[in-house]
């Protein structure tokens, strides 16, 4: 075979296969039929005492039975295979001697060899990144989503339950232990869940403290119980104690006829949000309304598209009032659908579109929306406010945010005074590193930006240390209480206290009550959002909200 065709060859066999000591041992034998081959394997332990780092020496060779008898002057070659440890391969002629026209062919075809084991070394490094969660190693919804469709090819995926389920408390267990060793109990948790899994189950990681599993059906009941009560150790101070985690957990039961695999995250996170924000239990399985609340989801998803190019969407405005002189001072802009003459709930499509990834797109047509109404009153000779826009945590992985931000504000040449950012804190590492590079452009670019829904839940103290805000919007979990409680007081006016002595200015949402507004009054807060001024008004009453400014 001539040397160009027998590249040509290699080649072509290399580009088709996955990375073995078989690979290894085909592609040699491949490189010259006519020689005979030897292989050892070493782990990489033994390789780095005894391997050079050359990719093939010319030596000679003895048997295996270790006499003295030369076999022959042979080649050797050394593949390192990741998952197996280092393949030695032994080439040698026999009685034939090695020309030097041979040894030149077996150096072209070696290097050609190492060129793509090492591709497809990458390849794999790449596909398991694609996968897994940076932080645990376990498939994420990719993965978890790829392992579901093997199983549902293999007819096996009607014996297992899908669980969706999120560590009860973990925001206190993260503010208890600091931000770095919150990420270490991650991976103890995810560990020692792992080790109590069969071999056949599946468990993945989707960021912070949620994760989902593909539970045999016969197992679920044990499985269900250890969640309840998951024990793992922790350090502070170079003490060891431990921490005991529990769950809330959402189960959908696969049918037989299961096809949409979509549906084994979709479904039980659905049952999981009934658990937090309705029943309270700590397992809640799938029933129809949530199916059909599903269903109604993915029909919702459908329109998103052309919802936007028709401008279904229309921007509100919440009106903010400083409660000392009754005077408007801000607004929130918030989108509103209407399709077909109806109005559907912010709730029925925002948790559909961040799982989805749809809501990056609507936050910028909300922001474009609210820069062409202020440029709009500012023509006209009105004065506005300062409007917030909310942008969802999922948009902060887009690098360019910022930049594209400021663009829209440039492009309606509004005035920055006039747009502030909201975003909503996390305790997530990862997103909580990229929301301070967000916060720190924002505010390099002279734009105001506020932290969402302080208090409810993942708050921490490091984010008035580490966020650059300008305002700080207490949720309204604090003041949602019948009888607002002395604890209530102390708290909300020390992070008032504290807030104002940073230069951050705070906002009370979701005052409605008189008594919430005595309440927030007396701890020092005098900027208020909620119903007791306005509720979410259309542009053009708004529009009579800007020309009076005063309720």
């Amino acid at each position: 075979m001539a040397k160009e065709q027998l590249i040509l060859e290699h080649c072509r066999y290399l580009s088709y296969a996955p990375i073995s000591h078989s690979v290894v041992m085909e592609s040699v034998s491949r490189m010259a039929p006519e020689y005979h081959l030897k292989r050892m394997v070493w782990d990489i332990s033994e390789a780095e005492k005894f391997m050079p780092n050359s990719k093939e020496r010319i030596l000679t060779v003895f048997d295996e039975a270790g006499d003295e008898e030369e076999l022959g002057e042979a080649l050797e070659f050394h593949f390192r295979v990741e998952a197996e440890g280092v393949v030695v391969v032994l080439l040698y002629p026999g009685e034939i001697p090695w020309t030097q026209e041979e040894k030149e062919q077996l150096e072209v075809l070696t290097d050609i060899t190492f060129l793509y084991l090492g591709r497809i070394r990458y390849e794999e490094m790449l596909r398991k990144s694609a996968l897994t969660h940076f932080k645990t190693g376990l498939p994420n919804s990719a993965g978890y989503i790829a392992e579901a469709a093997k199983l549902l090819r293999r007819g096996k995926l009607k014996n297992y339950n899908a669980l969706y389920f999120n560590l009860r408390g973990f925001g206190t267990i993260s503010r208890r232990y600091g931000e770095t060793e919150g990420s270490n109990i991650i991976k103890r948790y995810a560990d020692k869940v792992r080790e109590f899994l069969l071999p056949e189950e599946i468990l993945g990681h989707l960021g912070g403290d949620n994760f989902v599993a593909l539970v045999k059906k016969d197992h679920m009941q044990e499985v269900i119980l250890y969640l309840g009560d998951v024990r793992v150790m922790a350090y502070r101070n170079s003490i060891e104690m431990p921490v005991h985690i529990s769950s809330r957990v959402g189960v959908y039961t696969i049918p037989n006829d299961v096809q949409t695999i979509g549906d084994i995250i979709g479904l039980p996170a659905v049952a999981l949000g009934v658990s937090r924000n309705v029943t309270h239990e700590s397992v809640v399985f799938v029933n129809e309304d949530m199916v059909n609340r599903v269903n109604w989801q993915k029909q919702l998803e459908q329109l998103f598209a052309p919802a936007l190019r028709n401008e279904e969407f229309q921007v509100y405005y919440q009106p903010k009032v400083d409660s000392r002189t009754n005077e408007l001072v801000g607004a929130e802009g918030l989108v509103r659908w209407f399709h077909e003459g109806k109005m559907i709930s912010p709730g029925d499509f925002i948790p559909p579109l961040e799982r989805e990834g749809g809501i990056g797109q609507l936050d910028m047509y909300v922001l474009r929306h609210v820069c062409a109404d202020i440029r709009h009153w500012v023509e006209e000779g009105l004065e506005p406010v300062t409007v917030s826009v909310n942008f969802s945590r999922r948009d902060l992985a887009d690098e360019e945010l910022a930049m594209q931000i400021d663009e829209i504000i440039r492009t309606f040449g509004v005035d920055r005074k006039y747009i502030q950012i909201e975003v909503t804190e996390t305790v997530d590492e990862l997103e909580h590193g990229m929301m301070t590079k967000f916060l720190n452009s924002l505010w390099d670019m002279n734009i105001s930006t506020a932290i969402d829904d302080f208090g409810s839940g993942y708050s921490s103290l490091s984010t008035l240390r580490n966020f650059r805000v300008s305002v700080l919007k207490i949720d309204r979990s604090f003041i949602n209480n019948d009888t607002l409680s002395e604890k209530d007081e102390i708290i909300l006016r020390d992070i008032i206290n504290m807030a104002r002595n940073l230069g951050i200015d705070v906002i009370t949402e979701g005052v409605e009550r008189q008594d919430q507004l005595d309440f927030v009054n007396k701890v020092g807060c005098f900027l208020i959002q909620g119903f007791y001024y306005d509720r979410p008004l259309p542009k053009a009453k708004f529009r009579e909200r800007l020309l009076e400014k005063k309720y």
